[in-house]
């Protein structure tokens, strides 16, 4: 088995190359469970998406028969690559119930052998120490990513990449996970028709009050299925470019 770290370059590399061929258009089912155990909130969410792959722009359907709605996909556009630069949204209101994931850019890794004369050349990663855990295997890789001072010094992110399995066929991420003190994102991925995509994303997030006197948890988990894409979308209003600033799709 190669080692950790190039393991998840390879990874990180896979995901950008997927994401670079994601389709012009997906439809697909979700169905997001909301729990607030201490204020007694239970909540499932179904919707029918469909959306404009290259803006996120997304016609939203509740089911079986309600509210219709244009807003970024829900809860997450499925083409998301976990491995990025992203931003999450999330404030566990009952109007927003799970808000935006908001893409970035892959992460991406050259080969510094490419454009080094030296005879031996030793690649590190700079912001994580890289291991393998003990239920790896031949098949699927489960890499423990442990952040650095170099990534957390000055950094205001709450939460950092974890865990990462990796399909060693396909060199593809099949789970990702970041972890922090209040936050814990996780996206299970599966490929359909040739596009790796979320089927199955679990957001869990404490809020506290000020000076942190009391606490509320909240957990958001969607579940993907469904997934179709059509080559001319069903709803004519996503066929171009419109305005890429849209409301959150509230629940």
């Amino acid at each position: 088995m190669i080692a950790a770290d190039v393991q998840f370059r390879q990874a990180a590399n896979a995901a950008a190359a997927a994401y670079a061929q994601k389709p012009a258009y997906i439809a697909y089912k979700t169905d997001v469970v909301v729990d607030v155990p201490s204020l007694r909130r239970h909540q499932t969410i179904s919707r029918a998406v469909e959306s404009r792959v290259a803006d996120d722009y997304a016609v939203l359907q509740d089911l079986p028969q309600g509210q219709r709605q244009y807003a970024h996909s829900f809860p997450l556009i499925p083409t998301f690559d976990a491995l990025s630069y992203f931003r999450v949204t999330y404030n566990g209101s009952r109007r927003d119930a799970l808000a935006y994931v908001e893409p970035g850019d892959p992460l991406t890794f050259k080969d510094p052998r490419e454009t080094s004369h030296a005879d031996v050349v030793v690649t590190m990663l700079r912001y994580y120490h890289a291991e393998y855990a003990a239920d790896s295997n031949d098949r699927i890789a489960h890499i423990v990513m442990d952040p650095l001072q170099s990534l957390t010094n000055g950094n205001n992110s709450d939460f950092y990449i974890h865990d990462v399995y990796v399909d060693t066929a396909s060199n593809l991420p099949t789970r990702v996970t970041y972890l922090g003190a209040t936050t814990t994102f996780t996206c299970d991925y599966q490929v359909v028709e040739g596009h790796w995509l979320v089927s199955h994303a679990t957001y869990t997030h404490t809020f506290y009050g000020p000076l942190k006197i009391g606490r509320v948890t909240a957990t958001a988990e969607a579940t993907n299925h469904d997934f179709t894409f059509p080559a001319t979308p069903s709803d004519p209003k996503l066929i171009g470019f419109g305005s890429l600033r849209l409301p959150n799709p509230s629940a």
